[in-house]
């Protein structure tokens, strides 16, 4: 990742602001009148809740703390090499790949994903009264909703774009030093890095928020249809509403 340079300072600047305004805005709950539950809905809810975040914990945890010691050790290595080159042109190929592992460390700690702990923040609110027990319902449905959207950026081209755009700034950088074989390498190698840890990400929460939401009713139907039906000349598009 090439320091100091504004384009790669406008690209981290541009994917942290994405991030943290996708952190900050809390995705409201399905349930359209929780009140309105009897206390065996309830249950069975918060039932589903709990054993699908904590379904998903484990290897949320593991790519969380995975791919952040991963990066936490590019830092490490690029430093190291960085203070032992003699060559110049070759120290900034190492001070890159520093940058690189701090840009990727800081967005693993600022940014965890949000599956990583389960249903802890359900059993965080004690208590048996009906009050305790929809509080968890809210939590519970948005922490599944925030694994589910984190879920997606997975295949999210703003994902795959930041991801080139700051491996491809780093390259730049490599390159105005005259090291255009090493600029090369570099930018390759952080792309392939950087697109497994966007594609090795959990993905079950879109599958669980679906199953959430047909298990209790929450699908919505579609406005219209469509078909293609046998006629006496052929065939015809039939649309119903």
């Amino acid at each position: 990742m090439a320091a100091g340079t504004p384009a790669a300072a406008d690209d981290v600047s541009t994917i942290l602001e994405d991030e943290s305004s996708q952190k900050a805005a809390a995705p409201s709950g399905l349930t359209r009148n929780p009140p309105g539950l009897s206390d065996s809905e309830l249950d069975a809810r918060l039932a589903f809740l709990e054993q699908r975040l904590d379904g998903g914990e484990k290897y949320a945890k593991y790519w969380q703390w995975g791919w952040t010691g991963g990066y936490s050790l590019g830092i490490v290595i690029g430093t190291a090499q960085a203070i032992d080159e003699d060559e110049n042109k070759k120290r900034t190929n190492h001070i890159v790949t520093a940058v690189k592992g701090v840009i990727g460390t800081s967005r693993m700690l600022f940014f965890p994903h949000p599956g990583r702990n389960g249903a802890d923040a359900m059993r965080e609110i004690s208590g048996d009264s009906r009050k305790a027990k929809l509080q968890r319902l809210k939590k519970g449905e948005e922490t599944l909703q925030r694994v589910a959207k984190r879920a997606k950026q997975r295949t999210n081209w703003k994902s795959h774009a930041g991801n080139i755009a700051l491996n491809a700034a780093g390259g730049a950088f490599i390159f105005g030093f005259g090291r255009d074989k090493d600029a090369g390498i570099s930018m390759g190698i952080g792309i392939s890095v950087g697109t497994m840890q966007i594609l090795s990400a959990p993905k079950r929460g879109i599958q669980d928020l679906s199953d959430y939401e047909t298990e209790f009713g929450m699908k919505t139907a579609s406005r219209f249809d469509w078909m293609i039906v046998p006629t006496m000349g052929g065939a015809a598009l039939r649309v119903t509403f």
